[in-house]
Order: structure tokens, then sequence, then C-alpha cells
């Protein structure tokens, strides 16, 4: 038996790729279950057995919990590190409520999981109910897969834990031998220090910071869904559409302010100088919240990390495009009090940038896969799949990230001297993460998404994928 995420926007590919497996005989619709959530993909998923974790909610209410006592059992029991803060919708509710959420949350999939599951199949990991279901997979010993697009090719990994671990490319990567290394391996970091690209999400009409015909669709869509439709009171996902619309115009109206005022904000670039790299991040976003959940708070995270670099050095804060007008002028106002901050127009060229710079230091960001390519030191604070190249400087704590600064600045730090095989081993690793990832993407069908994302061949090539899984598993067996 395998269970399927569909409570969030994932939910249309996931049902996709169900019925086509069904549909081709390779598993039995009695051998599956998708979690819904409320009215949420409900109708789509009519054809699949599904289970209602908010309707078993309510048989909860029935029963009177011991909020309490449950809270000491699974302290007790589970690992429950970041297990509030880490949800962006979850957090901003009564903490009576948040405490009850997370009690019936850890219940429904004690239930769910006990009954012969093998595989759990969900989204990336982004919300307090991700890390309930990994916590009690592993209690059951079933198997917790979730998707995550590799960033340097519209291509897709899975992952078995929550720590953004790219398992199967990391097991190849393992096998890294120098005779293994071949002279085409290296074709795709030439191709990219040659013509450097963007990660093909940053081209999402979401990421923008301008209204479009789709914001407009997706305004009464979600009208509609919101006070037309009986929304169930534990539904978290299913939000105000005046709320969201005003964040949207919210975060225009900052953007058209910033350009307005560009000048006056950013400080000119000089590349000629001492500088280390830091790339805003996107916010609210499991970026942060899940892979770099100490350092959340970017602005004080920032200021502490100028505390560390030496007078002669420069920290460049490069504002991330897709992201501006999420913060106001008073969050680059603050910042322009320390001397030895610069602020970045999102304008400026990053992988020109990256190049010019002492290195880079991020929290999840693409910008440290990208600094390996360009063969500057990447200091990455947060847990991120590329950290498994064993050639990123891992940051644990202020006090080694200090250490790496100084030792970059002051001590002739090098690349080749420090990491044995630099080279090969990245030229290795990328082989390993093109070749053990998947011919899909992996995201929300949402208006500007949908027809990308639901295309015949993207929903035939994820239940490959799948189905792969699964018999991997069954023939691993004994």
């Amino acid at each position: 038996m395998i269970i399927i995420d569909l409570i969030n926007d994932e939910a249309p590919l996931f049902i996709g790729a169900i019925e086509n497996l069904i549909n081709e005989d390779k598993l039995k619709s009695s051998s599956i279950i998708g979690i819904v959530e409320g009215n949420r993909w409900e109708k789509e998923a009519k054809r699949l057995n599904t289970q209602n974790r908010l309707v078993f909610f309510d048989e909860l209410d029935k029963k009177n919990i011991d909020i309490k006592s449950e809270l000491e059992r699974i302290a007790n029991e589970y690992d429950n590190t970041n297990i509030y803060a880490c949800d962006r919708y979850l957090i901003n509710k009564k903490r009576e409520f948040q405490e009850k959420m997370l009690v019936y949350t850890y219940l429904f999939f004690e239930n769910l999981f006990y009954k012969n599951i093998t595989h759990y199949f969900t989204t990336g990991i982004a919300y307090t109910y991700n890390l309930v279901s990994y916590q009690v997979s592993k209690k059951f010993n079933i198997k917790h897969v979730s998707f995550y697009g590799i960033r340097f090719k519209n291509k897709t990994a899975i992952s078995y834990d929550i720590l953004n671990n790219f398992n199967e490319i990391n097991e190849a990567y393992k096998k890294f031998s120098l005779q293994k290394v071949t002279k085409e391996m290296y074709e795709p970091i030439n191709a990219f220090v040659n013509k450097p690209v963007q990660p093909s999400y940053m081209n999402n009409t979401i990421n923008g910071s301008t209204i479009n015909l789709v914001f407009i669709k997706e305004f009464f869509i979600r009208f509609k869904k919101y006070f037309f439709v009986k929304r169930h009171k534990y539904d978290l996902f299913t939000n105000n559409p005046f709320k969201l619309s005003g964040f949207k115009l919210k975060k225009v109206f900052n953007a058209k302010k910033i350009n307005l005022f560009h000048n006056f904000i950013f400080d000119k670039v000089n590349l000629t100088e001492k500088y280390f790299l830091f790339p805003l991040h996107m916010q609210p976003e499991a970026s942060t919240l899940i892979l770099a959940s100490n350092y959340v708070e970017q602005k004080t995270a920032i200021i502490n990390i100028s505390k560390l670099i030496p007078p002669n050095v420069k920290l460049y804060i490069k504002e991330h495009r897709s992201a501006l007008g999420q913060n106001r002028i008073s969050f680059y106002r603050e910042l322009k009090k320390y001397p030895n901050i610069k602020l970045v127009s999102f304008k400026e060229n990053t992988f020109n940038l990256i190049k010019h710079s002492l290195g880079t230091i991020n929290l999840s960001s693409t910008v440290g896969l990208e600094t390996l390519f360009l063969k500057k030191p990447s200091l990455v604070l947060g847990n991120v799949f590329y950290n498994r190249s064993n050639l990123t400087l891992k940051v644990n704590d202020f006090n080694q990230l200090k250490k790496y600064i100084n030792d970059i600045v002051f001590n002739k730090f090098n690349l080749d001297e420090y990491f044995e095989n630099y080279d090969a081993r990245l030229a290795y690793f990328i082989y390993c993460l093109n070749e053990n990832s998947y011919s899909f993407e992996f995201n929300v069908a949402k208006l500007d998404t949908k027809k990308r994302v639901m295309k015949k061949n993207n929903i035939k090539e994820f239940s490959n994928c799948i189905y792969k899984i699964i018999l991997d598993d069954y023939n691993s067996k004994p």
C-alpha cells in the first residue's frame, strides 16, 4: 500500500501520475490512498481512494483528546526540532490551535501509517505536516519520498529525509574516483562558466513584482473557493484572497518605490575591492524556514555576519530579483548603517559579482552552487543538497564562519589545496546530479505553470519515477 500527498498545489501532477500507473496496470487503485485536505483537490481525486485529514480531525474532536498528555508523549517519542516555526501558516494561529493541530497531525499519520504502508510520496518539505509525516514514517519503517528540482537543469531529484539530501545522487557520488572522471563530464561546467544561465523557476510569473492577468484570474478562483465553498475550520491552506492580494499589492507598491529611489538605496559596485557576496532569499519559503531555520531573520543574520568581516573587506548584499518588494526601504536603511555592508542592486549580474568576490556566504541559495561552478569559496550556513559535494565550506556556527573568513582574507586560501581534486570532484558531482535525477518538472499546477507541468510527457515521466522507486524497493527485498 502506498500513500500520496494531495494536500498542496502539486496535487494535480500526483493525481495524473497515479491515474497513469493505474491505466497502465502497473498499480491497482486499491493499493493507493490519497491524503486530501477539506475540499482541496477532493473533486479532482474522486477516482482515487482518499482519506480526508480534516474529517479525521473532526472525529478526534469528539474524543476530547488530552492535548497536554499527547504533547508529552510526542516529545518523548519523536524529534520535533523546528516543528512550529517552519510553517508559515500555522505559526500565525493561536497557541492552543497550534498545539492541537500538531497533536492531531501526529495522530492522523500514526493511524494512517499503521495500515501496512510501504511508501509515502509527498512534496518538498515545507510545512509542519511534512516534518510530522517524516518522523512517523521512521517509526513505522516507511519510505518517505519527497521531490525537488536540481536547480541546474529542469529535472527532479528524490529525497528520503528532511535535510535536502538527494539520496540516489549521494550514493552515486560516493563511488567517485579519478579514473571514472571523463573529459565529457567537464562540459556542463565549462558551458555554464562560458554562458551562465539562471534556474527556470526564476521565470515563474508568481515570482514577479508586477500585476498581470494571471494574478487577476487567480484572485477570482481563490475568491470562489474561499467564500462560496464550505471551508473547514482546520483548513490552513485555503487563504483569504484579499489577504493574498494585499500581500502581492504591497510587494508591487514597494517594488515601485524601490525602483524610484534605486540610486539612493543601492550602492555602486566596485569589482576591484575585497568583498564577500550574500544573496537575499525569497521569504517566506522553505529555503529559510526549513533549510536554514536558525537564520530566518535575514537582517539579523547579515548584521551578525558583518561583525565577522575585517574592516578592509565589504559584505555585498544582493537583492533577489524575484523578491523585489518583499523588503521595505526601512530594511535597507537599517543595513546601510554598517559601513562594511553594501547593498547591491537586483539589476547587477550575479555571476559577475561571484567571479570577482572573495567568495559567497549564503543560507541555501542556488548562488552557492553557482559559486562552485565559478570556483570560488562557497560558505553555506543552511542544509542544501550541494553540500554533499563536500566542496562547500559548511558553516555550523559563527565561530567557524569567522575562521573561514579569516583564512580566505589573510591566509591565501586556495580551493585546490583545501579540497583534493576539486575540479574532478565537481565534474563528477554534476554528472551524478544529472544522471541520477529525473526528466520531469515537479512544480505546483497553478495558472502560470499548469500548462507546462501537466503536459502528457511530464506526467508520464513522473509516473515512471514513482513506479521505479516502488519496483526498486520490491526487487531489493530478500
